[in-house]
């Protein structure tokens, strides 16, 4: 039996294009390092294309195709990438920077099981193979969109031969801001480990907030979710015990998420203390926020290699056993 022909669609869109700059290299360097930060970006790159307005359409190991309804989404969304991975690289080796080269292009696209693919998307990738790393090019056509919108300077590339088109395609490097703020921590920062800690837990904070929030959560109560949810039935002292918090602190926390029936109570035996568990409205709900919490964690210990990051779970480990073992001794 024959299968029906998948329809193709054609549309006129805004192509962007990305990929690592060097990433055989860096493979061959540091396999572990370098995907554990290419996850990490890789997720900066999908929330700025959905803030941008923008699909993902294709992407293959280091590389990734969006389409945008205007060219001006997809160079503010290129810029914005490209800002954001700077900031992380700025504390990680020069030779484990995981860098993205970027290509925008305005043109005719086919669209087919949701993959782009056509001159418009050959030409993008050109664009991308020519942009320096760190950096964005635009074909003639989307600089002529976005020139007269965007304060931006460009460096004119001259024309380029594309790969199986015979026409030369005019291209343009967008010249970098040279005023970038110094994020270097200033000396009571570097030397204080009080003021880094309170820095990386307000960091943390934040991170945790923006997933949490829309949740009608605090930034605390996904521990909670974590703790039902490898081994339901716990009494609320156990679960203080799991998650670090003192007992009133947690029984308000699941006075809450009961009320909003994510947990629900199970009566101890004689006048032993309630279980609790996930309801399966809970369940659901922490399988939507644990792989956007696994994000967070990536996003935070971005700058660190594998090894770097299990050191310091270990060191901060230590650190914590230590010092709970301390305030609880007689």
């Amino acid at each position: 039996m024959t299968k029906p022909a998948i329809p193709i669609r054609r549309r006129l869109a805004a192509i962007f294009c990305a990929d690592v700059a060097a990433y055989a290299r860096l493979m061959r360097i540091d396999e572990a390092g370098t995907l554990f930060l290419l996850n990490a970006h890789s997720d900066v790159l999908d929330r700025q294309i959905t803030q941008h307005n923008g699909r993902t359409a294709n992407t293959a190991g280091d590389s990734i195709v969006a389409e945008f309804p205007s060219a001006v989404d997809a160079v503010r969304c290129a810029l914005d990438v490209q800002e954001r991975i700077a900031a992380v690289n700025e504390d990680v080796p020069q030779e484990r920077r995981v860098v993205f080269r970027i290509g925008v292009h305005v043109g005719g696209v086919m669209i087919r099981n949701g993959d782009i693919f056509g001159d418009g998307v050959s030409i993008a990738a050109r664009m991308e193979k020519l942009a320096q790393p760190g950096l964005v090019c635009l074909s003639g056509t989307a600089h002529e969109y976005v020139r007269k919108v965007l304060p931006l300077s460009f460096d004119d590339l001259g024309m380029q031969v594309v790969k199986n088109l015979s026409t030369p395609i005019q291209a343009y490097m967008i010249h970098p801001s040279t005023s970038v703020p110094s994020r270097t921590l200033p000396p009571v920062h570097r030397h204080n480990e009080f003021n880094l800690g309170r820095r990386f837990d307000r960091v943390l904070t934040a991170e945790l907030t923006e997933i949490t929030e829309p949740e009608g959560l605090t930034a605390v109560e996904p521990a909670v979710f974590a703790s039902l949810h490898d081994a339901p039935g716990f009494t609320e002292r156990r679960v203080a015990e799991r998650i670090g918090c003192d007992l009133a602190s947690v029984q308000r926390m699941m006075k809450h998420l009961e009320r909003r029936e994510w947990i629900c109570r199970a009566p101890g035996a004689g006048n032993r203390p309630h279980l609790f568990s996930l309801t399966p409205e809970g369940l659901e709900l922490y399988a939507r926020l644990h792989p956007a919490i696994l994000a967070v964690r990536d996003r935070v210990m971005a700058t660190l290699s594998e090894r770097e990051r299990d050191s310091l779970q270990e060191l901060l480990g230590r650190v914590i056993s230590a010092n709970e073992t301390r305030r609880t001794s007689p």
